[in-house]
Order: C-alpha cells, then sequence, then structure tokens
C-alpha cells in the first residue's frame, strides 16, 4: 500500500544522530596508565595531524580518550566524532562534523547546516571556510578526535578531510584513530611536519604495561615466566590480553592456555573469544549473540531484542565482566561492543541462531522509526529484508523533508532503497521530482515524474483524491522547473487547476504555484494581477514551515514593485524576505543569500556601492543556482559595474564571464545575452548574439531586447550617425514596450543609454530632451546610479541641464539633486573631441573620485578576515597562496584587497601594508 505523506509527524534534522557517537567511550575502572604514551602529547598538542593506526584490537580508541582528558587538561577543546558506514555519505559527514563541534563552537549555528541541504554538490567549498573562520577566532585550540576514520572509503569524504587538514592552522587539529593509514595526505603532512604517528609496534603493550595490565589491572596471580611468554605470545595485542585474562578468570589452567596459543600462528583472537564465549553462563551468552546486530545499544532495544526484562541489570553485567563493552555516556544509557568482539559475536549469532537474524534486524528498523532516527531504521530493515518498510519509512517523511528544504538528506536516504521499491511508489517520486527541481536539476525532475506517472497508473489502491493530489503536483513541479528555465507557460492550467482548487491542496503546493504563477503574469507584463496573487498568496505562504516560498513570494512582490520604481516598497519586500529567510532557514541558507542579491541591488541603484559589493559577494556564492534570472541579473552586472568603477577590469570580465557561462550552461538565453551586451557595454570585446534556432517567442523577444542594447553600446565606443538614426526607432518602441509591460525601471535604464548614445554622436538636443525626461524618475525614486553608469556622456548632458534649467523648469528639489550628485559639472565645460577615445567612455577611470567611498576608518573597522588578508600579505604571498590557504577564490582575495585599499587610502600592496603598521593593525 502507497503511503500518504503524515505532514503532522514533528521532523527533526536528518538523519537524528544520538548523542553517543560524540563521546569518547568511559571506562569501568581506571584506565591502565602509559607514562611513555603520554610523552607524545607535547607534539600532539602542535601538530595538525595525530593518526593511530593499528589493526583492530590494539587499543587504539582507548589511547585517543586517555589523551582527551589530558589535552582537556592543557587548555584545548577536544570533540569526539565516532564514525560509521553512513559518513561515507560526504553531506552526512559534515553534518555530524558540524553537530560535533558545535559543543565547543556553538556559533556554528544552524543556518551553515542548510548549506548541506541547498548545496549538495559543492557544500564543503562554503562549510570549510566557515569552520576555519569560526575555529581561528576562539581563544584556544581545538582538537577533534575521528574514531574509525577507516570505514570511509569515500573519497569526496576523504578529501573533506584532507582539504580541512590542508588549511586548519594552528588553532585547529586533528586526532585520528583508524586500522589502516589509506585517505589520508600523510606525505605532505610529513614533509612539513605537521603529523605524529603512532604505528602498532608503538601502540602494543611493552612487557612491563602487559604485565601491570594482567596483574595489577586484571589481578591474575601469575609467575614471571608465564607473564613473560604471555606477552610474547600475544605480541603485546591488548584484545588477546584481555581476552587471555577472561579465560583464566573461568581455567586457571594457564599452561595449557599457553600451549594452545603458542600452537596457533593466526587465529588467537578467535580462539581466545570462543573460548570465552563457551565459559559463560548460557543466558547471558545469548544476550550477547542477539544484542550483537545493534552497533549501539541500550536497555530498551536490548529488552525489545531479548526478551529479558532486566536487560539494564545484564548490560551492566556485561560491562563489569569486561566483555568488551563500551560505556558511551557519563548516565550509562548508550553501549557499543568493542568493535572486533562485537564482528566475532555476529559471526557466532550467524551459526547459532541463522533464524534470528532477520527478526532481531526488524525490531531494530521499527523501534528506530519510532524513535524518528531514520537512517538506522532504513539500514535494519534493508538488512531484515523488509525493502518495503524501509521505502515506506522514507516515503511517509519525504514531502516533509521537500517543505523542511532538506532536499540533500532526502536524495541521501533514498539512495539506500532498493530500485524495486522506487519504481512502485508515486508519493516517494513526487518528493523526489521536488528535491531534484528545487536543487536546478531539471532533467532528474522529469525523469521522476515519468516515474510517478508509470507508478500511479499501476497503483489500484490510489483514491480519487490522491490522484487528483498527484496530478496537480506533479504539474506544479513541472511548471517550477519552466520557472527555473526561465520559459513562461502558454497557458493557465496552474492558474485555473491549481490556485482555484487551493483548498484541496496542502499549502505548500499552492505556495509554490502562487509564486510560479506570479513570474508568469510579471513576464506577461501583468503586474498588478501579480501583485494581487501576491497579496492573496500570503495565507498559504505562512501556513508553510521551510522559508523557501515565503521568501520567493517576497522577493517576486519586491520585483514587481522595482519595476514600478517604488523603491521603499521594494526595499520593505526584500528586507522582509532577508529576515524570514535569517529566522526560519538560517543565515548561510540558499533563501537568504537569494534575498541578499537583491537587497545589493536596491543599495546599488541608490548609490550604497560598497555596502552593495559586500553583498553581491556573498550572493555570488549561490553560483548558478541563484534563482530565476530576474534575481541573477543585478548580482553579475552591477558587481561587473562596481568592478571596473574600481578600475579592476580583470575582476569586471570575470564576474562577466560567470553569468555568461551560467546562461550557456542553463540554456538561460536572457542571462547570457544580457552579459554579452553588459561586456559591450563596458568596452569589453564581445561577439553579438545570435538567435538559437529553436527560440521559442517569448525568448526572440527577449534575446531582440539585449541585441538592441548591444548595438547601442556599441555605438557608445564607435560614432556612426546613420546606424543611431536606424537604431533610435527600435529603441524608442523598446522603451514603449517595456513601459506597457510595467518594467519601468528597465525602461528608464533603456532611456539613459540611448540618451548616451545620442549624446556621443553629436545629437545633443535629442539627448537632452531624452534625458529630461527620467531624470524627475531617478529623483523621485531616489536612484542616482543608473546615471552614473552612464558615464562621461551623461555626465555631460546633465552638466547643460543644469546649467540650463530655463529650457526644461526642473522642480528646484531634482536640480539641488542633480547638483549634489554630479557637484564637479562645470568641469566638464571643455569636452573632449570626436578624436577622444575618452569621448564615449562609460565608467570612471580609476584614479577618479568614488563618491561613495568611505573615510579611513580606524583599525577596530576592519574585519577579521581583512586582518587574516593583510597578515599573509606582510608575510609574502601571493593571491594564489592567500587564496588556497584561506579556502576561498582568487577573485574574493582581489575583492579583499581592493576594500583595503580604499579603506587605508592606498593603492599598492606595501603601502597598504605600511599603512596598517602606522595604524598599529598590523604588528
Amino acid at each position: 500500500m502507497s503511503l500518504q505523506p503524515r505532514w503532522s509527524v514533528l521532523m527533526t534534522r536528518m538523519p537524528p544522530t544520538a548523542s553517543t557517537r560524540f563521546r569518547p567511550p568511559t571506562p569501568v575502572g581506571q584506565w591502565l596508565a602509559r607514562p611513555r604514551m603520554n610523552a607524545l602529547l607535547d607534539r600532539v598538542a602542535m601538530r595538525r595531524l595525530s593518526l593511530i593506526h593499528a589493526p583492530a584490537g590494539f587499543g587504539k580508541s582507548t589511547l585517543a580518550a586517555q589523551w582527551v582528558a589530558e589535552l582537556e587538561r592543557r587548555g584545548s577543546q577536544v570533540v569526539w566524532f565516532s564514525l560509521d558506514s553512513d559518513d561515507n555519505h560526504t553531506l552526512w559527514f559534515l553534518s555530524h562534523l558540524l553537530e560535533c563541534l558545535q559543543r565547543a563552537h556553538p556559533e556554528l549555528d544552524q543556518s551553515v547546516f542548510q548549506i548541506l541541504e541547498e548545496r549538495p554538490e559543492d557544500a564543503e567549498r562554503h562549510v570549510i571556510p566557515l569552520i576555519i573562520n569560526v575555529v581561528n577566532n576562539a581563544p584556544s585550540r581545538c582538537v577533534v578526535v575521528l574514531d574509525d576514520w577507516h570505514v570511509i572509503d569515500d573519497s569526496r569524504t576523504r578529501d573533506v578531510l584532507a582539504r580541512l587538514l590542508e588549511v586548519s592552522g594552528d588553532k585547529l587539529g586533528f586526532l585520528v584513530t583508524s586500522r589502516s593509514t589509506s585517505g589520508l595526505p600523510l606525505t605532505s603532512l610529513r614533509v612539513h611536519d605537521q603529523v605524529v604517528e603512532v604505528a602498532p609496534e608503538i601502540l602494543r603493550f611493552d612487557e612491563r604495561e602487559s604485565r601491570q595490565f594482567l596483574v595489577d589491572v586484571k589481578g591474575l596471580s601469575l609467575s614471571g615466566m608465564e607473564l613473560t611468554e604471555l606477552h610474547t605470545t600475544t605480541e603485546g595485542w591488548i584484545a588477546a590480553l584481555q581476552l587471555t585474562s577472561l579465560s583464566l578468570k573461568e581455567n586457571s589452567d594457564v599452561t595449557a592456555l599457553i600451549g594452545n596459543l603458542a600452537s596457533r600462528q593466526h587465529g588467537i583472537s578467535d580462539y581466545l573469544a570462543e573460548n570465552v564465549l563457551d565459559l559463560l553462563d548460557p543466558k547471558l551468552r545469548r544476550f550477547l549473540l542477539l544484542t550483537s546486530v545493534l552497533t549501539r545499544i541500550n536497555a530498551e532495544l536490548a529488552t525489545l531484542l531479548t526478551g529479558e526484562a532486566n536487560a539494564e541489570q545484564r548490560l551492566e553485567q556485561v560491562l563489569y565482566g569486561d566483555l568488551f563493552l563500551q560505556r558511551l555516556d557519563d548516565s550509562g544509557v548508550w553501549f557499543r561492543y568493542h568493535h572486533l568482539f562485537g564482528d566475532f559475536l555476529k559471526q557466532r549469532l550467524k551459526r547459532d541462531y541463522p533464524d534470528k537474524v532477520g527478526e532481531l534486524h526488524s525490531l531494530a528498523a521499527h523501534w528506530f522509526h519510532d524513535q524518528g532516527m531514520l537512517s538506522p531504521a532504513v539500514d535494519h530493515a534493508i538488512l531484515a529484508g523488509e525493502d518495503a518498510f524501509a521505502a515506506d519509512v522514507v516515503e511517509e517523511q519525504s514531502l516533509r523533508l521537500v517543505e523542511h528544504s532538506q532536499m540533500a538528506t532526502l536524495l541521501a536516504l533514498v539512495a539506500k532503497l532498493p530500485d524495486s521499491e522506487l519504481r512502485v511508489r508515486p508519493w516517494l517520486q513526487l518528493a523526489i521530482a521536488w528535491a531534484y527541481c528545487l536543487l536546478h536539476f531539471p532533467d532528474d525532475a522529469f525523469s521522476s515524474l515519468e516515474l510517478l506517472a508509470t507508478a500511479a497508473e499501476a497503483d489500484r489502491t490510489l483514491t480519487a483524491a490522491d490522484r487528483f493530489r498527484l496530478s496537480h503536483e506533479s504539474l506544479v513541479v513541472r511548471e517550477c522547473v519552466a520557472m527555473y528555465q526561465d520559459r513562461v507557460s502558454d497557458d493557465h492550467r496552474l492558474k485555473d487547476e491549481v490556485l482555484e482548487e487551493s483548498e484541496r491542496l496542502h499549502p505548500w503546493t499552492v505556495s509554490v504555484a502562487a509564486n510560479v504563477v506570479t513570474f508568469f503574469e510579471i513576464h506577461r507584463g501583468r503586474g498588478p494581477e501579480a501583485d494581487r496573487l501576491q497579496r492573496w498568496a500570503q495565507q498559504y505562504h505562512r501556513q508553510v514551515v521551510g522559508s523557501f516560498s515565503e521568501v520567493y513570494g517576497e522577493c517576486f512582490a519586491g520585483l514587481i514593485a522595482f519595476h514600478n520604481l517604488d523603491i521603499a516598497l521594494a526595499q520593505h519586500h526584500w528586507e522582509n524576505a532577508f529576515r524570514t529567510a535569517c529566522e526560519r532557514s538560517g543565515r548561510q541558507s540558499h533563501a537568504a543569500k537569494l534575498s541578499l542579491g537583491l537587497v545589493g541591488k536596491l543599495l546599488y541603484h541608490r548609490g550604497e556601492v560598497d555596502r552593495a559589493e559586500e553583498l553581491f559577494e556573498e550572493a555570488l556564492q549561490l553560483g548558478q543556482r541563484a534563482g530565476v534570472v530576474d534575481f541573477m541579473f543585478p548580482v553579475y552586472e552591477s558587481l561587473a559595474y562596481i568592478r571596473i568603477r574600481r578600475g579592476d577590469a580583470d575582476g569586471a570580465w570575470d564576474i562577466i564571464e560567470k553569468g555568461e557561462q551560467a546562461g550557456l550552461s542553463l540554456q538561460l538565453t536572457r542571462l547570457w545575452a544580457r552579459m554579452v551586451a553588459t561586456k559591450e557595454r563596458l568596452g569589453f570585446e564581445a561577439r553579438r548574439p545570435s538567435l538559437p534556432l529553436d527560440a521559442t517567442g517569448r525568448e526572440k523577444a527577449n534575446i531582440e531586447g539585449e541585441l538592441l542594447r548591444y548595438d547601442l553600446s556599441h555605438l557608445l565606443h564607435t560614432e556612426d550617425p546613420a546606424a543611431v538614426a536606424t537604431i533610435r526607432p527600435q529603441a524608442e518602441a523598446l522603451l514603449v514596450e517595456l513601459q506597457k509591460q510595467g518594467n519601468h525601471f528597465q525602461s528608464l535604464r533603456d532611456q539613459i543609454l540611448l540618451a548616451a548614445v545620442l549624446e556621443v554622436n553629436g545629437l545633443t538636443e535629442a539627448a537632452d530632451e531624452m534625458l529630461r525626461e527620467v531624470l524627475p524618475d531617478c529623483e523621485a525614486a531616489g536612484i542616482p546610479q543608473p546615471l552614473v553608469e552612464g558615464g562621461r556622456p551623461i555626465q555631460r548632458i546633465v552638466s547643460r541641464l543644469i546649467d540650463s534649467p530655463e529650457s526644461w523648469h526642473p522642480r528646484t528639489r531634482t536640480l539641488d539633486w542633480m547638483r549634489k550628485l554630479f557637484p564637479t559639472h562645470a568641469a566638464l565645460e571643455e569636452e573632449p573631441s570626436a578624436a577622444d577615445p575618452e569621448a564615449g567612455r562609460t565608467f570612471a577611470r580609476p584614479d577618479e573620485i568614488d563618491r561613495f567611498a568611505t573615510l579611513a576608518p580606524k583599525p577596530k573597522s576592519l574585519s577579521e578576515r581583512e586582518r587574516e588578508i593583510l597578515h599573509l600579505v606582510d608575510a609574502g604571498y601571493t593571491n594564489r597562496e592567500i587564496a588556497e590557504r584561506l579556502f576561498i577564490g582568487r577573485n574574493t582575495v582581489k575583492w579583499y584587497l581592493r576594500k583595503l585599499y580604499r579603506t587605508l587610502g592606498v593603492s599598492t600592496r606595501d603601502d597598504c601594508v605600511r599603512r596598517a603598521k602606522s595604524l598599529k593593525v598590523l604588528p
């Protein structure tokens, strides 16, 4: 039977993790003191990696746990992370690592986790710098213990640790226990003396330690010769000595035991374990075998699997009987068997109780499911052969995970399931399609929708209401993919079939559908209808637990206001979008960064360039998944203008190239065509965009608009009155069309561009008339930047209009605003000639004054990252080396250096360092 999603179930972050994974094992009594091992701690405290590697049973975890207490006593913060097979999924490894680090650094808040869900393919690029920054800002060193690293064989997860070790610096160290050295960057660490290795020959007990362990700790009465023979036979292997002590407690024939051990070149552990089990009380032996299927045990689970009501007392008996059971928390609730002994118990279970293995896994699966722990529930269900139940566990929470923007978690759980179950579950395929849609993987989303349709057709248990929901939600997914692909549907099915039936659908579905229809209406030139729709949709946005749909709704509402030049209302919506994203998804979430790009757009056009640049840099981290094209434009385009204004042509080119590549790879015609037009506008060499052969009507209209902008931009740099005469009517028709569509902002920008072209080509009267029409709108909206982008041509027009107000009778307020914006207009009276290469220049030279630059601040106003980069510049690092050391892009390093230059009032690296030292920012 196909399960419908149970929306009422309370969700926690997936997969829930037992807190015991973040606690070192604790001893039953006292550990054996090992002074020769503790002598290594001075080196451990100074190296990036300390590696304890040896086969099973050598006491790796025990030594690490002993070192934890000593490192903490010396002032380090130490966190423990016990790895298991789930951590081969890189996102879960990072999630567990963050959860572990939170115990020492609570400033790593929940918003960091959202990066894992929203950027599954490259989350480490964003998470690792956050970890390093937080640790480096802490007063004391942090040591992360990674116990059982040998279970990790995933190359991506191994690369994450390698990168952390590379950039960890002095404040972060790793203490790793493993059965092997594979998957660790030991060569480079050895070259730089950044690794301490504890190999088996160092880890094994020496004869003195073997004597102390057997006599002083275990209380055995043995002669010196017997002790020597036992040490020699076991070669100081700690597990063998432990099993030996258990055997001798039940059978004191030391000579016979030593003889049996000596005759076995291999299999000592199996022999000893067999010997120990055979000597135990049958009920206790049965308890050990039946609970061996669990990686972590508590009394409730043990009672469930064994049927023994006194499981808590039995666990205490096993613990104090030294039967390789480790306590995992101070309260004694959770335990685990030593891996070596646990593996042996599982083998013996299959031999003695072959028919119970599946039943035991089934009981465990249902218990973990009831506790809301999805990952172990799925694992045990599959081991029990209950594939259908495993799929039920994922399916019943699948759409809830999507609503919480935990798409990567859902896909990781789905990866555990067999295809035979996935193909017959329409509800699960719907959730998978949503996950792929929201992660911008359209082909995978469509594949899931096809599987959904096939499964729904074959499922005779679905009711009419089920089929209604599945078909309508599938439609919303398809149209949502169309929105991300910048396509506007020609029909109105979403509005007629979904929004009109909103009471029969889940609020999430209606909320997303309303946003998609809003996008369509905006691009159909129906701004007022789009605005009314968003007002209506607020009732559904607020019923959705996650922030995704409400943030998108606010962003679209702000876009409508911005198009209408209602800047105050746009600010209200976009700042509210950012606030909602932070409160409900976290500061590092996709939604927060998406809204930051739009807030940056608003600040940029208001002339607050420095702050806008910071927000654009942060929004740029979204890469190619920065929402719809309308949200992507300002990040690439405006940031390129800022780069040019700073005199950084290379930086501007890099930004536009990223935008163009995003447009090409995602087949977003409007985006790549705008980037090509921007290249031409800024004076870069650019090939005129061409219309794709399979372009739709809307794509043709869009690219025709960008072709006009390209041609106008070309005429800024090439004087050609005849071409201007040809293109002018087309440009004016575009302005009229934009006004009809309700995009008054783009119309204003294009009108300023046309005025600049007319000015460059000597048509000054037409240029004056063209600019006069938009100046009052720019002043009323408080957006000077479109005029500033126009460069020298627009400055010359403004200068004339300021000097002859009687020719156009502006309001005093508008005239005062113009004078404040262009205070140096009088210096432009002597215009450059047509031969002057700067006659049509549309951007400021690097040496021109930045009207919005801030004064040199006091040293305390520099950020921690700026100080960090200053120190590395002072140490002689190149931009590439700084980027690699701090795990940031080279362009980001350049951006920080430019910011430092402006802040400190300098223009070179050397001057920057000297100025910083004079202000005592650097020692």
